[in-house]
């Protein structure tokens, strides 16, 4: 196979949207309700990063201006299939008629939600500012490889910790698993067949 050297990728995307006239957004009950769901269940932290500062709350699925020409069978058939707290297994049998029902929405630290440009100056860290793509691969590629330079870091401290990261895992210093923020935060504990039959969010 023929290898590609490390280089620097930078695109300018355009997005198109027709916004549909809706009311100015005031925050709902629903969506009070489903944050202290999110907090009484333990996930008061960034799903990228784990940071439980400066915390925030992403309608993941169905963005919240859009919420009028959603087909709500669809949202809610996505949010059983990409379910990144449990909710949408756990609410199967409910209805789902708003962006703010809990199983829409995903907690994120700011940084990771509408994104901080890096000290060069280029793109952001958030949802709002990458493809999905490159977005994730902050919470799935090895711990301390910034493939995406973070707030305040230079381009070139960023290539340095990706030169680090395969270093390390070319050495053996490390495995893929220990490395991977997302396999340690989802370690599989030996009774969750347990839980999952108790009706426990994962």
């Amino acid at each position: 196979m023929e290898r590609v050297d490390e280089h620097v990728q930078r695109r300018t995307l355009k997005e198109v949207v027709i916004v549909p006239d809706h009311a100015r957004r005031t925050e709902s009950s629903a969506f009070r309700a489903s944050k202290e769901r999110l907090r009484a269940d333990g996930h008061e932290r960034c799903w990228v990063c784990g940071a439980t500062d400066s915390l925030q709350v992403h309608h993941f699925g169905m963005e919240w201006s859009l919420a009028h020409v959603a087909d709500w069978g669809q949202v809610k058939a996505f949010v059983e299939e990409w379910d990144p707290y449990g909710y949408g297994r756990l609410l199967r049998n409910q209805p789902m008629e708003s962006p703010d029902d809990v199983r829409n929405l995903l907690v994120l630290c700011e940084r990771h939600h509408i994104g901080v440009d890096h000290e060069d100056g280029g793109s952001g860290t958030g949802i709002h500012e990458l493809t999905f793509p490159i977005w994730v691969v902050q919470r799935l590629g090895m711990a301390g490889a910034d493939v995406v330079p973070q707030g305040g870091e230079t381009l070139e401290k960023a290539e340095w910790s990706v030169q680090s990261a395969e270093g390390s895992l070319e050495a053996g210093l490390v495995s893929s698993a220990e490395s991977s923020p997302f396999l340690r935060d989802h370690a599989v504990p030996e009774d969750s067949d347990k839980q999952r039959a108790g009706g426990e969010v994962s």
